[in-house]
């Protein structure tokens, strides 16, 4: 967990930030990326995985001839030229967001299959890293996501740069294990604004399994000095996406939950919670 880490003076962690070039990225986006570095004293790493120009099979040169040679040429080099163009704004966002809160940014741009270049990204450097999604994938984004989490073994959490829907502070802990709640409560508590109180969901099917968290979740949250807010989410009793639409009525600044339980059964709840709550969401291990 990264508030352990950070507890542990390991702060020479990274935000790996996949960049999708052909995206807006707006300051609103960029916030919780540059907020979870500056709040940790790590560093902004962007990731741009480019498919490789069309043509360019691993380097084996391809002859082409005639009119057909010169038009596919033209075209190449246009789509090389705009995709430097769109890479290098991307770029100027993430720096002027870096910047406004004193974090620095560094650039990588690779090439191949995306999960596999960050999935190497994150084993080459430690302690830990948080891979950041500055925005959802266009088609096929629960199975990016879901591919994501089971692949890239180096990363410590992920981050859903969803835009923020809420000027103020208000941090939503989505919990469904009671024993997870100290770290994820040292982690809110890094994310939240000065004396901002951590609004605390709880995530369960049953009413017994709710009351049963909610006790515990209760005694442990009295030993806190965080002003904490449970709110009366009641048990979901199984239906898929009730839980995500009660964080959406808070309009959470940030929500901090585990992948793969109630609330976030799967890479399609996760995408539809991200277009649904409007919300960053940060998925801790």
């Amino acid at each position: 967990m990264i508030a352990h880490v950070a507890e542990a003076s390991e702060l020479s962690g990274r935000v790996v930030l996949w960049l999708d070039p052909a995206a807006d990225y707006p300051a609103s986006r960029l916030e919780a990326p540059v907020l979870l570095a500056a709040a940790y004293g790590a560093e902004i790493e962007t990731v741009v995985v480019s498919d490789g120009p069309a043509g360019d099979a691993d380097g084996v040169p391809v002859r082409m001839v005639g009119h057909a040679a010169r038009a596919e040429v033209s075209a190449l080099v246009e789509h090389d030229r705009r995709f430097e163009l769109l890479v290098a704004r991307c770029r100027r966002a993430v720096d002027r967001a870096g910047a406004a809160r004193g974090v620095t940014v560094r650039h990588t741009l690779a090439a191949g299959d995306a999960v596999d270049r960050i999935s190497e990204m994150c084993d080459e450097r430690g302690p830990w890293n948080i891979v950041a999604l500055a925005r959802m994938p266009a088609s096929h984004s629960d199975s990016v996501i879901g591919t994501l989490l089971a692949n890239v073994g180096g990363a410590t959490g992920f981050l859903l740069c969803g835009e923020q829907r809420s000027a103020q502070s208000r941090v939503v802990v989505v919990v469904e294990d009671a024993d997870r709640l100290p770290s994820m409560l040292r982690a809110a508590e890094r994310l939240s604004a000065p004396r901002a109180p951590v609004h605390i969901v709880i995530a369960a099917d049953t009413a017994d399994g709710y009351a049963d968290i909610e006790g515990q979740s209760r005694l442990l949250a009295s030993e806190s000095s965080l002003p904490i807010v449970f709110e009366d989410a009641r048990p979901t009793f199984g239906v898929p996406g009730a839980l995500t639409e009660f964080i959406a009525r808070l309009r959470p600044s940030l929500t901090i939950a585990v992948f793969g339980g109630s609330a976030l059964a799967d890479g399609r709840e996760l995408a539809r919670a991200s277009v649904v709550a409007r919300t960053p969401i940060l998925l801790v291990r």
